[in-house]
């Protein structure tokens, strides 16, 4: 009886100071809180929560990068992910470089100066910070185009054979799409002569392509990259892979192609007046005399007084015609 008592006087003294104080909140156990009004006795259900909003990047105090950040770092991805507009800019624009393949480290040596300098500023994606697969991948391609680029060559001037399509020339080989032609990719510096030689680390896949088809598949096709000795490939590398294909003034381009006809004129002789005669022609490398007769011109330049020719079988009397100049009665006698 006497707890009873003492119990209705706790309750009385609870509700008369609730009743000077006004409403009071008391946590349940489901984690929100409930509303008991005094003056009336009804529920009053709590208003929604209010979404809540990212804090911008450069108004952060503290660091992001641990662990107990990883829960909201995920929810503002997947917010990211399906309107960008919606999170704080600076958070986009982290979000936006580390989709694009900015490194991790290079993210957090950004967020380091910030907490440094107090500027925020997340660092660019740029073709150095390239992953070192897409860069192997790259090198790859350049190579080959050195080694396979002259079967794609235009040797044909009337197209009547067309050669196959080689698929190691396909960019598409090497996981590029239509998408990375203007993206910047990083080549580096190389101790080599010709297109990796140049001061120029980062290029655009449109821009390096375009080079390669240029050097390798034009009117010209080499194939040099058999030879075993260094010097030798880079000596050829360098002239092939020029910045700028050779321009020549129009009278070397005359003198050129009288020297060809020449060449030209005396295989058809020889092939007309001895049909069945064993004479080693030339046929199908009829440039070789104007070849060798432009190596001599640039020997005298340089002051070459005498060369020592070595030939073979083929095309031997042509050579001694076109390039000795030796009189065509002493050949034919």
């Amino acid at each position: 009886m006497l707890g009873c008592r003492r119990l209705s006087s706790s309750v009385g003294s609870l509700l008369s100071h609730v009743a000077r104080r006004g409403p009071i909140q008391v946590p349940s156990s489901s984690g929100f809180l409930r509303q008991f009004q005094t003056a009336t006795g009804s529920y009053a259900a709590p208003p929604p929560p209010a979404e809540p909003t990212p804090v911008p990047l450069n108004k952060m105090s503290d660091s992001f990068i641990d662990g107990t950040s990883a829960a909201y770092l995920e929810s503002l991805e997947a917010q990211f992910a399906e309107n960008p507009s919606s999170v704080d800019k600076s958070w986009g624009a982290y979000l936006q470089q580390l989709g694009a393949g900015a490194s991790p480290e290079a993210l957090a040596e950004g967020f380091a100066n910030y907490q440094m300098t107090g500027a925020a500023s997340v660092p660019t994606t740029t073709a150095s910070q390239q992953s070192i697969q897409e860069s192997m991948r790259l090198m790859l391609l350049v190579r080959a185009y050195q080694v396979s680029g002259h079967r794609a060559a235009d040797l044909d001037p009337l197209k009547l054979n067309q050669p196959e399509p080689d698929i190691s020339l396909d960019p598409a080989l090497y996981g590029f799409t239509e998408a990375d032609l203007d993206r910047e990719f990083f080549l580096g510096t190389w101790r080599m002569k010709g297109f990796l030689s140049e001061e120029r680390p980062t290029r655009t896949l449109r821009d390096i392509l375009k080079r390669l088809k240029q050097c390798y598949c034009g009117s010209v096709g080499y194939e040099y990259m058999h030879i075993a000795d260094r010097d030798k490939c880079n000596w050829l590398r360098e002239r092939i892979e020029r910045p700028e294909p050779p321009s020549y003034s129009k009278e070397r381009k005359l003198r050129m192609l009288d020297r060809l006809a020449w060449s030209e004129m005396f295989e058809n002789f020889l092939s007309t007046k001895y049909t069945a005669a064993k004479r080693f022609g030339l046929e199908g490398g009829e440039t070789l005399i104007p070849g060798m007769k432009a190596m001599i011109d640039k020997g005298s330049e340089l002051g070459v007084e005498s060369m020592t020719l070595g030939m073979p079988h083929r095309g031997r009397l042509n050579v001694l015609a076109n390039v000795v100049r030796k009189p065509l009665a002493a050949i034919f006698s």
